[in-house]
């Protein structure tokens, strides 16, 4: 049991766990296998974001442009497939909006030195104009049915969307837990005062990482716009960016840096998607979904705070 203890997503485990048992007692529907599925594929937008945010508030920062950022670049996808681009040309397209979009926000807060959450937040108002101007306010829709594949497409029964979310956790945990990379982002986060010191390049780092973030929001977009079959510049991820960080602290990762996992997130965002599904299935009001679903998080989070403070008392006490 003291080793369960011991693990940092072990909170949010056996917190969803319970959720999990408790619906399936309240609506016997939920435990199917086809809601599970439901469940994974109604998330795999918010999957892929939340790599990218565990990332950023690895480092102590955030981003709150990820909605506006998914919104330009769905647009620009839908902009592009109107005026009769190949769909992949349009989707690789997408991923380089996604990009350059992190590189604006990179730049302003690891080579200027402005506090991210001036940059992104005028970044969130930049991004979504743009995204409002150039579809002039109007639905872009009638996508070809080959680029619907991107976010309604099966391989071997699987969802491909499903595939490529499962595919960048399992490249982004190896890469933050078994490189040089990965490592300095938990430097940086933890102190960058002492990485700078231990010979690490803080703004390169930063860039980097919101470079990365811009790149995974540019994927995300192209599977969202393909999955809804349209996209509303003025609404579309509206409230991406506070699920998303939401999704990264229930997990277990610090809002101070330097804490957390993708593994942890997944789980994070696993686990809201459970409380909305079950939710909705138990045919609760609408108006109080939202409610609820802030409560368990805060829960979640209180919870993660004390299994954190007690693993830290545990440390202190084996130095003594």
């Amino acid at each position: 049991m003291k080793r369960i203890s011991n693990i940092h997503e072990a909170p949010i485990m056996i917190f969803t766990i319970l959720v999990i048992v408790l619906f399936s007692i309240i609506t016997p529907d939920f435990f199917a296998l086809t809601n599970l599925k439901l469940i994974l594929d109604q998330n795999t937008t918010m999957f892929i974001v939340a790599i990218g945010m565990t990332m950023v508030i690895l480092l102590g920062g955030m981003d709150l442009s990820v909605g506006s950022v998914l919104a330009v670049t769905a647009t620009s996808v839908g902009l592009f497939l109107s005026k009769g681009v190949s769909p992949v040309i349009a989707a690789l397209l997408g991923v380089v909006i996604g990009v350059l979009c992190g590189v604006v926000n990179g730049y302003f807060i690891a080579v200027r030195k402005i506090p991210d959450i001036i940059v992104t937040l005028a970044t969130m108002y930049i991004f979504r104009g743009v995204a409002v101007g150039i579809s002039g306010g109007t639905w872009m829709n009638n996508f070809p049915d080959s680029f619907r594949f991107f976010g309604q497409g099966m391989v071997l029964g699987i969802s491909f969307p499903l595939i490529i979310a499962l595919l960048l956790i399992a490249i982004f945990i190896y890469l933050l837990k078994y490189t040089r990379g990965g490592r300095r982002i938990y430097s940086v986060g933890g102190n960058s005062s002492a990485a700078k010191l231990a010979g690490i390049n803080v703004a390169r780092t930063k860039f980097l990482v919101y470079v990365l973030t811009g790149m995974l929001v540019g994927i995300a977009s192209v599977i969202f716009a393909a999955k809804v079959g349209s996209v509303q510049a003025s609404t579309a991820g509206n409230s991406l960016s506070f699920e998303v960080m939401a999704a990264v602290l229930i997990g277990g990762g610090s809002i101070f840096g330097g804490v957390g996992t993708i593994g942890g997130t997944m789980l994070g965002v696993l686990f809201m998607g459970i409380v909305k599904n079950g939710l909705i299935i138990a045919k609760v009001s609408p108006f109080w979904v939202d409610a609820t679903t802030g409560f368990l998080i805060i829960l979640a989070i209180v919870i993660n705070t004390l299994q954190r403070a007690r693993q830290n008392k545990g440390k202190e006490g084996d130095l003594v």
